[in-house]
C-alpha cells in the first residue's frame, strides 16, 4: 500500500510539473513571410483578393485536384476555397491587407491575412501570415513548435511564385 500511494503521487506531481512548464509556452502564436514586389498596393489586394488566381501561386491551396472555391464569388469577403483538408473564407478585404479564416476537417480554426505595405513608388513589401490560439493542453502547445518548421518553407515558396505572378501580369 504504500508502494501504491507513493506512485500516485509521484504520478500527480510529474502531471503537475508537466502543465506547470507547458504553461510557460504561448498560447497564441503567429507564423508570418515577407516578401518585396514590384507593384502597387491594389494590384498585390486584387490578386490575391481572386481566388482563381490562388492555383497559379498558393502551395497550401491551389494546385490541387479536388480543390474548388465554395462560394457564388471568387474574390472579396465571403469567397471561399476548400482543398487538402481545409476551407479558407475571405473575411475583409482592402487596398493594404486581406483577412482570412481557415477551418481544418478536424474543425479546428485560425486566421490569417495579407498585409501589403508601400516602401517606394511601385514597390511593396507583401506580408503573410497565420494566428494559432491553443488551450492548455501539452500536448498543442507542444505542437506548436513545430508549426513555423511546418508552413514557413510552403509560405516563402508561394509568396515567391505570388511575386513572380504579380511581376508578369
Amino acid at each position: 500500500m504504500r508502494i501504491l500511494r507513493l506512485f500516485f503521487f509521484s504520478i500527480l506531481i510529474v502531471g503537475i510539473a508537466i502543465v506547470f512548464v507547458f504553461a510557460l509556452f504561448p498560447s497564441h502564436i503567429r507564423i508570418s513571410r515577407v516578401i518585396q514586389i514590384h507593384t502597387s498596393r491594389p494590384k498585390a489586394a486584387s490578386v490575391v483578393n481572386d481566388l482563381n488566381t490562388w492555383h497559379e501561386w498558393n502551395e497550401l491551396i491551389g494546385a490541387t485536384e479536388g480543390s474548388r472555391i465554395m462560394s457564388a464569388n471568387s474574390a472579396g469577403p465571403g469567397a471561399a476555397i476548400t482543398a487538402k483538408g481545409i476551407r479558407m473564407t475571405i473575411t475583409e478585404s482592402s487596398d493594404d491587407s486581406v483577412l482570412t479564416k481557415w477551418i481544418q476537417e478536424n474543425g479546428r480554426q485560425f486566421t490569417g491575412g495579407f498585409r501589403f505595405i508601400e516602401v517606394g513608388p511601385g514597390e511593396i513589401v507583401a506580408e503573410w501570415f497565420f494566428d494559432f490560439h491553443f488551450r492548455w493542453y501539452p500536448w498543442e502547445k507542444l505542437g506548436s513548435m513545430f508549426y513555423d518548421k511546418q508552413l514557413g518553407p510552403v509560405m516563402e515558396k508561394s509568396l515567391s511564385r505570388l511575386k513572380n505572378y504579380i511581376e508578369i501580369h
